[in-house]
């Protein structure tokens, strides 16, 4: 049932996104060209961190920031999965998980709906690189 569950949410969003989602993915090895990735990590530190400045609650770190996509029905959606460090009142801290997924602008998920993206089975890793640290710096040049 949670994987019917997923499915729906990940069709919706294609649905919602087809007219406009053109990445020029590119087929050798299933990646795309390197310059497109760099303008779509850059849109997605960007928009994650926008998001983190205009919302509560605000993080104090990041940890595990990675890029990677999944494909519905031909139309691949790009996304960025970590976990943000949450301070709540009282001095109590919790590590959520977020995804931030580049639709015809962005949608940014926060805790267990950001789960059903990035630990989904379709997620498949661009780069073997942790962005923690560009998305601190893209957040901290927001203050």
């Amino acid at each position: 049932m949670r994987c019917l569950i997923i499915l729906i949410i990940i069709v919706t969003l294609a649905a919602c996104s087809a007219g406009s989602v053109n990445y020029n993915k590119t087929q050798t090895a299933g990646h795309i060209e390197e310059g497109s990735l760099d303008s779509i990590i850059q849109f997605l530190i960007t928009s994650a961190a926008t998001d983190f400045h205009a919302h509560k609650p605000y993080p104090a770190s990041f940890r595990n920031v990675h890029i990677g996509h999944i494909t519905s029905n031909g139309i691949v959606l790009f996304m960025l999965c970590g976990e943000f460090l949450r301070v709540q009142d009282g001095g109590n801290t919790e590590w959520m998980p977020f995804a931030t997924i580049k639709t015809s602008g962005y949608e940014q998920w926060v805790g267990s709906q950001a789960l059903a993206y990035c630990q989904s089975r379709s997620f498949i890793l661009e780069k073997n690189e942790d962005f923690s640290s560009m998305l601190q710096n893209r957040l901290d040049s927001l203050k």
